[in-house]
């Protein structure tokens, strides 16, 4: 196998590492929400920025390394293309690892999907409760004939 191909295949699963230890870090976070562990829930709200970072890095220098191939294969930097320029064991283990990242991706799409569902819930309950709060103090201020404030 060619070292450029090998070196692109690399860097796609060591891609898919980091996205699958992003998940599984947000699925930690969601039950630390669940637990209340607010010490837990912000260590895994650093490690998840850490992550995402470490996930952007990975697929900065995947983009590249495309670029360059295609460049070098003289076809596009798409998966497809570059596929096509390659030989049949190259093209077996580069779709196998071009396979795995899909399938993580659409995971962490799930995972991020959940999370925005919560987060909208979540906005929705504390309107409600800030409603509530508002209503109730209003009521117990005007029938307790609270202080009055005016000259």
């Amino acid at each position: 196998m060619r070292q450029e191909i090998e070196r692109l295949i690399n860097v796609i699963l060591d891609e898919v590492d980091c996205i699958d230890d992003l998940v599984d870090a947000m699925r930690e976070q969601r039950q630390a929400m669940h637990d209340r562990d607010n010490e837990a829930i912000n260590s895994l709200m650093n490690e998840t920025r850490d992550l995402s970072f470490e996930v952007q890095a990975c697929e900065t220098l995947r983009s590249d390394l495309s670029k360059k191939l295609a460049a070098m294969l003289s076809c596009e930097p798409k998966a497809s293309s570059l596929s096509a320029a390659m030989s049949n064991e190259e093209q077996e283990n580069f779709n196998g690892a071009v396979d795995k990242l899909t399938q993580s991706v659409f995971v962490l799409k799930s995972e991020i999907m959940i999370l925005s569902g919560l987060i909208e819930q979540n906005e929705k309950y504390t309107s409600m409760l800030l409603s509530e709060w508002r209503r109730i103090n209003g009521d117990n201020i005007s029938n307790s004939g609270g202080a009055d404030f005016r000259g």
